[in-house]
């Protein structure tokens, strides 16, 4: 038994579209596919296809709107021991669950990842990257290419094509609920604890998906100040998290002041921007770190 979980927020065709994928492409059996929802009323073309697929899907509603909690809840009520997250807006090709089910047969191996590409985006083989790319995917946590040929140990998975034995997931503590709104950094953080507790993470070339990245849905915002403090706070808790050292917890902040402070765009809500970063990135760092039992 193989349990995919898909946490959608405010998402429509595409997670329709997601799930009838999987469902008519999927030939690994048994699996089940569960669907934690945040959405408060979806559109009445996804109310009905739903309906339509009630009996092949597990369908919990949820009035929280969290991408970790979302995820943590069907990890909970998963009954397979290899359970795998996808995102509401991607496109899992053939093979997909069989990819990520076959590193398991090493018992060293506790979570498996694989490409991620755009629409259109190649893959890159071996022969194609270089032997300094080729050593960076081992060690650097930053990169992560999209390639069509497998390698472990993995420094960390995409939260958009993640798989985890459960019983190491719920060991590790489950995924951190303290990362905030889209939550970016939840996937790099928890490979970090599977990784610190011994856990290897295998890259599954075959375990492709087509990833969307559709701008509507989810928690994404235009880029004012609610985004901006959200997106300071995910990425200083992160840090905190991991135990970042300082040098790169300095350049993270001025590489995303600038991106989301200082562009052009924005000169105008200068003042509201600063302040929102500077409250986003002080909250960051005195967070509490999390506690699976609490």
């Amino acid at each position: 038994m193989v349990s995919v979980v898909i946490a959608t927020l405010n998402r429509e065709a595409m997670l329709r579209r997601t799930i009838e994928v999987l469902l008519s492409r999927e030939d690994y059996h048994p699996f089940e596919l569960i669907v934690v929802d945040q959405t408060e009323q979806h559109e009445e073309a996804t109310t009905r296809y739903l309906e339509s697929v009630s009996s092949r899907i597990i369908h919990r509603r949820a009035t929280y709107k969290s991408l970790p909690r979302a995820r943590n809840e069907g990890l909970e009520v998963a009954k397979g021991e290899i359970v795998v997250f996808i995102d509401d807006d991607v496109e899992t090709g053939h093979g997909f669950l069989a990819a990520h089910v076959a590193p398991y047969a090493d018992e060293k191996v506790w979570a498996v990842t694989g490409p991620a590409p755009s629409p259109g985006e190649a893959l890159l083989g071996r022969h194609e990257i270089s032997d300094e790319q080729y050593e960076k995917l081992f060690v650097d946590d930053r990169l992560l290419l999209n390639v069509d040929f497998d390698f472990e140990p993995c420094s960390w998975g995409v939260g958009c094509n993640l798989s985890v034995r459960k019983s190491a997931a719920m060991r590790v503590g489950r995924f951190d609920e303290h990362f905030v709104a889209n939550a970016v950094g939840e996937d790099a953080e928890f490979c970090y604890r599977i990784r610190k507790h011994g856990g290897i993470i295998h890259y599954a070339g075959r375990a492709a998906l087509v990833h969307f990245q559709d701008p509507s849905g989810g928690c994404r915002t235009d880029v004012g100040a609610d985004y901006v403090r959200m997106a300071a706070y995910n990425l200083n808790y992160f840090y905190r998290a991991i135990g970042g050292r300082l040098p790169a917890i300095v350049e993270a902040n001025w590489r995303a002041y600038r991106q989301y402070v200082l562009n052009r765009d924005n000169l105008r809500r200068a003042v509201s921007l600063n302040l929102a970063y500077f409250v986003g990135l002080y909250r960051g760092r005195r967070q509490s770190l999390w506690n699976a039992g609490s």
